[in-house]
Formats: C-alpha cells, sequence, structure tokens
C-alpha cells in the first residue's frame, strides 16, 4: 500500500482492508446509481463509481486495500458538489452520499444519510442552487394500470410545491400517456412492480424517452391513509380547515393511489418542511395541443436530453432548438415558463391572441420594451424559492429582505406598463400586479420597521437595535469596535502609502468579517510586509489583515452571535408573519415570468434576420392554413446560411395533403419540419417567420420523422417507426397537422412502399388531418390521381454529369426522377460501382422503354405504361394460347406474338421492343 493512498483516506491497512470486504458486501446497485463516502474533509467513490468519476473531472484514480483490491477516487467539497450537479441534473443519475454513524470505532457502519435522483433533488437543494438558478421545471411521474388500459397518473413537482393527477382511457400504443409525458416531461418515474404486458410496454415508453424508472411494491400504490398525509401536505389558509377530501382531485381512487407512491418514494412526509407546501390540481389533456415525444426532437423544440445550458457549463448554440431561438428571459422564472408554454400549446382561441396582443403592443414600443428587459425584470427576484423557504419556515432575514427589494421595484414596472396605454397589458399583467401590491404593503412596512437597512450594504441583516435595551447595548459595542477597525485602516493606509477608501479599503462578507483590500495593481505594496497575512486574491483585489484588525474581527463576531441569538424572539414573528405572504409570492413570479415570456418573444420576433409576423388564427375546425413565404426559425437564424422560403396552403374543402418528393438534402425534411414549428409558435403565443400567416388552431401537431436506431433499448429503425406512426393514425383528427417523412425505409421496397401508401390513403381519406408527406417511394405520387384533395409537390436541383445542385424551392408536380446515382457520384464512389450501379438501375426502371417518353409529364408516363402493361398482358395470354394448341412451330408463334405487338402505337411499348 502506497503511503499516498495512506495519507488520503487516513485508514491503517486492516481498516482499508475492512472497508474493502464492506463494499464488496453491499447490497447491488443499478449503474445509473452513484455512491459517495462522506470522510469529513472529502469524499471517496469506488469501484465503477470511481471510474466514471475519473472520466468526468480527470481525477486520478488509486487502490486500497489488497486482494482484493478497490479503487477509488478523492474529491474535495468543491468537485464533489461540482459532479453532483453534474450527474443529477444532466446525466440523470441516481446519488446515495453515505456517511459514519460512529465515527472512530469501525469502518463499517456506513448507513445512507442523503438520496437524490433526478426528479427528487429535495436533500440537495442548498447544493444545486444556492449559487445559481433554478431554470427548469423538475416533475417526478407515478403511473398504474388499474384495468382494460385505464390509466392513473399522479406527478409532483416539489421546488413548485405542485400534486397534478388524472385518470384516462387508453390505446394499446398509450399514446394518450405519450402526450401526457411531453407535456410534463418528468426527469424520473415510477410504476408498480411487476411483468404484465401493460407495465412493460410502459416501461419501455419511459426508457425509449431516456426517462429514469423506478419500480415500487404495488401496495405503495394503495390509497388507504392518503388524506391523512396530504392534510399535512397540502396548503391550507390559517383560518381554513384542513380537509384534503375537499379538494375534487381526491375522487380519483386510482391517482390517489400513485401520490401516495410519490410520497412514499420521495420520503416527503419524513421532511416537515414539506408540509402546507403542496397544491393539487387536475393534469387538463385536452386543453393543449397535443404533442408527444417523438414531436418535440423531430421540430428541435428543446434542446437534446443531456446537454448543458450556460449555468452548468459549456454554452449551447440558441438556433440549435426552438426553446433556445425563443429564450431571450432574463429570469429563472420566465425560462420556466418559457418551457412549460412550449411544451403545451394552448388550444384556446382567445387566450392565444391575448398573448399575441402583449407581444404586438411590446414589438410597438421598442424603448420601454427594453426598458422591462433590461432594468426591471433583472431586479426582479425568482420568488418561488424564497416561498417556499417562508412556508417552511426555513428562511432568514436575508431571505425576507430580498422579498422587500423585488416588492419594492414593483410599482415602478407597474407604472411603466401601465404608461403604455396598451389595454391588453394593462388587464393581462399591470393590474393583477397592482392588486398584489397593495397586498404586500403591509410586509414592505413591517420590514422598514423591523430590519436594520443601514446595515444591508455591508452584508449584515440584523433587527433593529431599538426594539431591545440589550440589542441597543450590543450595537453600541459593535460601532465601537468599527470606529477601532477604521483607526487600523488609517494607520495601514499611512503604512503602505496608499488612499482610504480608495486604494485600501475596509470590507465585509459574511465568511471572513472584516479585512482590509488593496486593489490589484497596488499588491505589490504588501510584498515582504510579514505584519499582513493575505486572505485571499480576487478580481476586486487582496484581501489582507493584521494582528490587531483580526483581534477585532473576532470580539466583533462574538458580539454578532450574540446580538442574532438576541433578536430571534423578535425575526421567528418576522418569519411568521411573512410565511402569510408566500402564496401571494407565488402569484408575484407567475405574472413577472408572464411578462418575461411575452417580452422574451417581442425580442426574439425583432432580433430574427427578417423579423417575425403576426399570425391571423382562426378558430379550430375552420380548416385553412396558409403560411407565405415561410422559413424555418433555427436554420435561417445560422449565420451561414442564406434561406430559401417557400409556401403552403391548406383548406379543409380543397387540399389536405401535399405528398413531397425530390433529392436528398434539397430541403423537404426543412420544409416539412418548418410548417410544423410555425404552427407551434403561434399557439404559445409568438410571432412566426412568415411574410403573411393563417392559421386554424389544431388539436395536435404529430409527426414522424427520420429515427434514428435505438438497438441499445431494444428496438429497430423500422419497429420504432411504425409505433410512432402507429400513434398518429390512432390519434389523429380532422383538426390534427400530421407530418410524415421517409416512411417505409426500414424494410423491404415493396413492404415500405405499400405500407406508406396504405397510411398516406387513411389519412386523406378517413381521418382528412392537414397532411405532409416527404417520400422517396415515387409511386406515393399516384395518390394525387385518385384524390383531388391530394397534390404533388417537389424540390428542385440543378444536375450535371459529377454535380447536384439544391435550389431548395418547393414547387407543384412531381419530381420527374431519382438522384441518387448524383449523390453517390458527388461523394466519390468508385466509378465501377458507379456503372454497375446505372446498369441495374436501367433493368430495374426499364429505361429502354421510356427512351421515347422521357420529357412526357409523369401522368402521362403513367398512363402510356399502364397502356402497355395491358397489351402486354394480353399478348402473353395470347402467346400461351397458341403454344398450347401446338399447331404451328415456336418460331412462327413468335414472329406472330411480336407482329402483333407492333401494331400498337404505345410509345413506351415501342421503346422496349426496340
Amino acid at each position: 500500500m502506497s503511503n499516498t493512498n495512506f495519507k488520503a483516506l487516513s485508514l491503517e491497512p486492516h481498516q482499508q482492508q475492512e472497508f474493502v470486504r464492506f463494499f464488496f458486501n453491499m447490497p447491488e446497485k443499478p449503474p445509473s446509481t452513484v455512491r459517495f463516502f462522506n470522510r469529513g474533509e472529502f469524499y471517496t467513490v469506488h469501484g465503477d463509481d470511481a471510474t466514471l468519476a475519473s472520466s468526468c473531472r480527470s481525477l486520478q484514480i488509486k487502490f486500497m486495500g489488497s486482494k482484493p483490491q478497490l479503487s477509488y477516487v478523492c474529491l474535495n467539497k468543491v468537485v464533489f458538489e461540482s459532479l453532483l450537479r453534474d450527474l443529477l441534473l444532466f446525466k440523470q443519475y441516481r446519488v446515495e452520499v453515505y456517511t459514519r454513524s460512529n465515527q472512530g470505532k469501525s469502518t463499517n457502519d456506513w448507513k445512507c444519510e442523503f438520496k437524490g435522483s433526478p426528479g427528487n433533488l429535495t436533500q440537495f437543494e442548498e447544493v444545486l442552487f444556492e449559487t445559481s438558478t433554478i431554470e427548469f421545471s423538475n416533475w417526478v411521474m407515478a403511473v398504474k394500470v388499474v384495468q382494460n388500459r385505464d390509466i392513473a397518473i399522479a406527478c409532483v413537482n416539489i421546488p413548485e410545491g405542485r400534486f397534478t393527477v388524472c385518470e384516462i382511457q387508453d390505446n394499446e400504443s398509450f399514446s394518450e400517456l405519450e402526450g401526457i409525458i411531453a407535456q410534463i416531461t418528468p426527469h424520473e418515474a415510477i410504476m408498480p412492480i411487476g411483468d404484465s404486458a401493460e407495465l412493460n410496454t410502459i416501461k419501455s415508453l419511459f426508457d425509449r424517452n431516456g426517462i429514469l424508472v423506478a419500480k415500487l411494491k404495488k401496495t405503495d400504490f394503495a390509497c388507504n391513509d392518503i388524506l391523512q398525509d396530504l392534510n399535512r401536505l397540502l396548503f391550507f389558509f390559517e383560518d381554513q380547515q384542513r380537509n384534503a377530501a375537499a379538494f375534487p382531485e381526491t375522487n380519483l381512487k386510482e391517482a390517489m393511489g400513485c401520490v401516495n407512491a410519490l410520497i412514499t418514494f420521495l420520503d416527503l412526509i419524513k421532511d416537515d418542511k414539506n408540509f402546507n407546501q403542496f397544491k393539487i390540481s387536475t393534469i387538463e389533456t385536452n386543453r393543449f395541443v397535443r404533442l408527444d415525444l417523438a414531436a418535440l426532437q423531430a421540430l428541435n423544440v428543446l434542446p437534446k436530453p443531456g446537454t448543458k445550458t450556460t449555468s452548468g457549463g459549456a454554452a449551447v448554440s440558441k438556433n440549435s432548438s426552438l426553446k433556445g431561438l425563443l429564450d431571450n428571459c432574463v429570469t429563472s422564472q420566465g425560462r420556466r415558463l418559457l418551457e412549460q408554454w412550449i411544451k403545451q400549446p394552448l388550444r384556446d382561441y382567445n387566450l392565444i391572441n391575448e398573448r399575441l396582443d402583449v407581444v404586438a403592443s411590446l414589438i410597438k414600443d421598442p424603448n420601454t420594451r427594453s426598458v422591462i428587459v433590461k432594468e426591471m425584470l433583472p431586479r426582479m427576484s425568482d420568488l418561488m424559492p424564497l416561498a417556499r423557504k417562508l412556508l417552511s419556515k426555513r428562511a432568514n432575514l436575508q431571505d425576507c429582505y430580498r422579498v422587500y427589494q423585488t416588492v419594492m421595484n414593483l410599482p415602478r414596472l407597474i407604472k411603466t406598463l401601465t404608461d403604455m396605454e396598451y389595454h391588453c397589458i394593462k388587464s393581462t399583467i399591470a393590474d393583477p400586479l397592482q392588486d398584489i401590491a397593495a397586498d404586500m404593503q403591509n410586509y414592505l412596512a413591517m420590514i422598514q420597521q423591523t430590519l436594520d437597512l443601514d446595515l444591508v450594504d455591508r452584508g449584515e441583516f440584523l433587527v433593529k437595535p431599538s426594539y431591545d435595551d440589550d440589542l441597543r447595548a450590543l450595537h453600541e459595542q459593535k460601532e465601537e469596535l468599527i470606529s477601532k477597525m477604521h483607526k487600523v485602516l488609517r494607520r495601514v493606509a499611512d503604512d503602505l502609502e496608499l488612499e482610504v477608501g480608495k486604494t485600501v479599503k475596509l470590507d465585509y462578507t459574511e465568511q471572513h468579517g472584516y479585512f482590509l483590500r488593496v486593489t490589484l495593481k497596488e499588491e505589490q505594496a504588501l510584498r515582504k510586509r510579514k505584519n499582513y497575512t493575505i486572505i485571499t486574491t480576487i478580481k476586486g483585489g487582496v484581501r489582507f489583515t493584521n494582528d490587531k484588525l483580526s483581534s477585532l474581527n473576532e470580539e466583533y463576531r462574538t458580539l454578532k452571535t450574540r446580538y442574532i441569538e438576541q433578536q430571534k424572539y423578535i425575526t421567528e414573528e418576522i418569519f411568521e408573519v411573512a410565511s402569510g405572504y408566500a402564496n401571494s409570492l407565488k402569484t408575484i413570479n407567475m405574472y413577472v415570468a408572464k411578462l418575461d415570456v411575452l417580452a422574451s418573444f417581442a425580442t426574439a420576433a425583432i432580433n430574427a434576420r427578417i423579423p417575425y409576423v403576426r399570425p391571423k388564427i382562426h378558430k379550430e375546425g375552420s380548416g385553412i392554413l396558409k403560411l407565405k413565404k415561410l422559413r424555418h426559425p433555427c436554420i435561417e437564424d445560422q449565420s451561414h446560411i442564406s434561406y430559401i422560403p417557400n409556401d403552403v396552403e391548406f383548406d379543409k374543402n380543397d387540399k389536405i395533403m401535399y405528398m413531397i418528393t425530390g433529392p436528398n438534402m434539397c430541403g423537404k425534411s426543412t420544409y416539412i419540419r418548418s410548417v410544423g414549428a410555425c404552427v407551434l409558435m403561434a399557439q404559445i403565443g409568438s410571432f412566426v417567420p412568415c411574410e403573411e400567416a393563417e392559421i386554424s388552431l389544431v388539436d395536435g401537431i404529430l409527426v414522424r420523422v427520420g429515427a434514428d436506431d435505438c438497438q441499445l433499448k431494444g428496438i429497430s429503425t423500422f419497429m420504432l417507426e411504425m409505433i410512432e406512426t402507429s400513434s398518429i393514425i390512432r390519434t389523429a383528427t380532422d383538426k390534427s397537422l400530421v407530418i410524415i417523412d421517409e416512411l417505409g425505409r426500414g424494410t423491404s421496397t415493396y413492404d415500405g412502399c405499400g405500407i406508406a401508401w396504405a397510411i398516406a390513403e387513411h389519412l386523406v381519406q378517413n381521418i382528412k388531418s392537414f397532411s405532409l408527406f416527404a417520400t422517396h417511394f415515387h409511386e406515393l405520387s399516384r395518390l394525387a390521381e385518385e384524390n383531388d384533395n391530394v397534390e404533388n409537390l417537389h424540390v428542385t436541383a440543378v444536375v450535371t454529369e459529377s454535380t447536384i445542385t439544391p435550389l431548395y424551392q418547393v414547387r407543384k408536380g412531381e419530381c420527374d426522377k431519382s438522384y441518387g446515382i448524383y449523390c453517390a457520384r458527388m461523394v466519390g464512389f468508385p466509378e465501377d460501382v458507379i456503372k454497375e450501379a446505372v446498369d441495374y438501375q436501367t433493368k430495374l426502371e426499364d429505361l429502354e422503354g421510356m427512351k421515347y417518353i422521357n420529357n412526357f409529364e409523369q401522368p402521362i408516363k403513367r398512363k402510356l405504361i399502364k397502356e402497355a402493361d395491358v397489351v402486354i398482358k394480353d399478348s402473353l395470354s395470347k402467346l400461351e394460347a397458341l403454344i398450347d394448341e401446338g399447331n404451328q412451330d415456336e418460331e412462327a408463334i413468335l414472329e406472330k406474338w411480336k407482329s402483333e405487338l407492333n401494331s400498337h402505337d404505345n410509345l413506351f411499348l415501342k421503346g422496349l421492343i426496340s
């Protein structure tokens, strides 16, 4: 055993061996769970977890014990917190933190003290969010199959204090459940232990969408004592009887079983800070546009799972997702609301227009919008975590002051909004904020009367000394010490020949207390001065002290501790009163977030390379979708792109399906996705990237676009596209928008073409939804000949012998040929391979027969080929009859047969015969 290992762990060799035995005897854990061991000054991870930590943070792996050896990595507190944040927020891992319950006696008395998972961050909130903001909604979902595919669902968001529940009837693909998952996007899901076909299908659904799944005993999904638990957890006003049965949601007994499972899984009852925190509501599936996770991914609505935001590390390009493009929010609550809105597009005509009215007003008044975004909203603290701390009696005076600051900024914001003189802004944001601001006046008065606001600037949050004689005496002693510290400052300034208040200052922080600071420029004045001790160097200068100041600082800390102890009876009263305002703070937060998101939409519309326009919204069922010079918002935002816009026009009384053909990389997929993105933007209340837009509200945006292989999850490309397409067929209505790209590629040509034809025909004849169908099966173009409400479109390209140049223009009609050979030439396929491909293509496509009709329109070509097929089939029947008679020799029979074929004037047939 090396000295480094012995020193790192402070363990004797036999103690190390004892821990190794304990570790290998621990219960087996899933690979997605990481175990940390808290050793006081540092943490360790072992085995596979050590390998993971080493790869994430480039840390050295060491070994302890002998036969067997155990690998380990040591993490200081900073690295531990950083790795913890990555594992929980980005990599979607669970974590367990073990501590020793009996320090010093044995190394095998470790017990799990803290647990965390992507959906349950409660025990790590201070570590994860103390120095950063909460910019995402954190949901955990519980699902239970009742019978006949009746599904009970419950979700909880602990930071926001919300339960949501519902019971639904679903189909065998569980497409309704998938739609709810897309709306909520839980970080974690729990379900009962079991091996039924339904549970396995739901488990596959969660796995396919990258959601961590835990299984609980079936008894955990019972609802026997749920009302007792909800009486503690749900929010009630002080004068309200604590009776959870009064909420209609508790009548959903199966859903209440799921709530019970969530409470058990997350240990909500064990922590009294959760009491009186939660509200409960019903999941309203019909209020929002139906989006499944395939649609969210295909339309690039959200950043890819696991990508870090700017607050988490490496920045993600804004134009990589629709959320990134629209996210100009300046508050955390705004970013959370934007994510919620973008996953829940509205179907309510009035609410959508209300949002659009506000966005239009903010666009018309750029100066006021700039003031709101740059000066006012940044001063509005995120009140959600503060309200939670107030309700759970965990707040301190600094938290109360942050609330005070935010509420003090409300009047100016309200006046600015009111002065804009737009009724929509006044009624939807300014007036509600005005009402809440009036309710908060007593809170402001309480803080002004109790908190010593003169000390706030130096980072001290204390009650005014006038409240108590003892406080007054302690305050006088503190002020005397501060006076002495200023004398020390002046002596040090003389000694260093620096100017008081400019190049050398007396500073204070909660961590260090009082200290001196010089600018970085004057740092050399401290060199070789043994009577000064440097504390730390920061961007703002060098912090240092001397013996006299250190002594005074210690005296001050002691007095401050006594002061805080003395003021406790007053602060407890402050916190009790402040907790009564928690509900108002959540409401303020909601309206501030709403203003932030709508201002963000206005900024996105103005900052686009070509400004977005307001869409004209028609009520659901109107059957109109007209987009003139439509652009894809994410692609046009890329600096190296010069985007070619195109039109689309649907009418329920005319064209409801477009079949789009054309070469690869020429814009088919971009065109159809841009339609989906534009409709989604309109229904969340955003302006859209068009020259003109008329949009009838849709009840669903259903997308099947180029699937990746899911071999790690046991699902092939073809199986995945069949699952997604089956969900579309089961859920689409005549008010839906359906987008399908390259369906049927994962199987044989005939199977794929047949399935694609059947699905397209079903959509246009039975469901009658607006549909965009991009395909390389040119045979599907014939659907337009059989259905008047289908139209063929194609994307264009210019080709030479060795090149293909996309024009990215969408034109009427079908594509005249396939361009696969040109693509193969462009990427440098060997010439002999190209030649063989051309020869085989010639055989497959009957190119000899095409030589007289190559420049004809596609419908005429098809008509001539069809006529030739009838002639050939008829002549072959006659030929067979002549051979069966046996009256003539074979040569005579063949000559007679050829002569009969030549008598027809069909040009395709003549080409074949020649």
